[in-house]
């Protein structure tokens, strides 16, 4: 067999190689990951666009609710024949579907949120599903968490004090700053996992120990802000050349006596540093 013959099974992969993604490869596979652990019942997915979430969720799950704004292909429709669509607001037809399954004894295992992206239309989203009582051990990921709306949206919901949540990791999988193109300067995707889970005693599992992902993107976004506006102003001319005034010779006099005094300065420039930076963490 030649080498142009030979595929790599992961790159053949639908997870990989579908075009109707609007995730990128390492949510793909973190998806993946989760829906081939839980192989969930009932899943739940907020938000379908083109459907390639959709299909993978629909693949290891015995049914799927789906819900846009936009009609689903005939494509998608023949693709899925275990998902129930539902088309227009998803802020009424949520809750409104959620309560029919609590009704029938249903328990929703998975659900994706990937609909409003607005900070309201995120938090109303996650709020409906923790209200629910079909909602007791579900798997919930939030898609875009890293975004600035999304991920405002997501900490005022205050999953850390929840009673039902038992594990809040928003940033699962880190979101990115977008470097070029039209949306370049913004940051997008990233997956926020959020667990369910009732009976547990402990406090939810985080993990603490680490920075903010979202944050610290914000804080690059502003520093490489910060530096193309200062590339764009014009060069500051340098000042006339002055006559140093004569200093005293440092103590000891000569090489060893200059190296001293320098020594003495860079030690109190690097104390100096150290100051600052520990009072602007306050």
């Amino acid at each position: 067999m030649s080498e142009s013959q030979v595929t790599a099974p992961l790159l053949a992969s639908s997870v990989l190689g579908a075009a109707e993604w609007q995730m990128h490869y390492g949510e793909r596979f973190a998806l993946e990951g989760l829906l081939a652990t839980l192989r969930p019942r009932l899943s739940i997915e907020i938000g379908r666009a083109e459907g390639g979430s959709l299909r993978r969720i629909a693949t290891h799950s015995g049914q799927v609710h789906s819900f846009d704004l936009v009609p689903e292909s005939d494509e998608l429709r023949r693709d899925v024949g275990n998902a129930v669509f539902h088309t227009g607001d998803s802020s009424l037809q949520v809750p409104e579907t959620l309560a029919e399954l609590a009704a029938a004894g249903e328990q929703v295992d998975f659900a994706l949120v990937d609909g409003d992206h607005s900070a309201e239309g995120v938090a109303r989203d996650a709020r409906a599903l923790l209200d629910s009582d079909a909602c007791r051990t579900t798997t919930i990921v939030f898609h875009d968490a890293a975004n600035d709306d999304v991920r405002a949206g997501l900490e005022s919901v205050g999953f850390e004090t929840h009673p039902k949540v038992g594990l809040a990791m928003l940033d699962f999988v880190p979101g990115f700053l977008v470097e070029k193109g039209v949306y370049a300067m913004h940051i997008w995707n990233g997956l926020g996992l959020v667990v369910l889970d009732p009976d547990r005693t402990e406090p939810p599992i985080t993990e603490p120990w680490r920075f903010d992902a979202a944050a610290l993107q914000r804080r690059v976004r502003d520093v490489i802000r910060a530096e193309a506006e200062g590339a764009a102003e014009p060069a500051a001319q340098p000042e006339p050349a002055q006559e140093p005034e004569a200093a005293p010779p440092p103590p000891g006099g000569g090489a060893g006596g200059r190296a001293a005094a320098l020594g003495a300065a860079a030690a109190a420039g690097v104390a100096a540093g150290w100051l600052a930076s520990r009072l602007s963490r306050r």
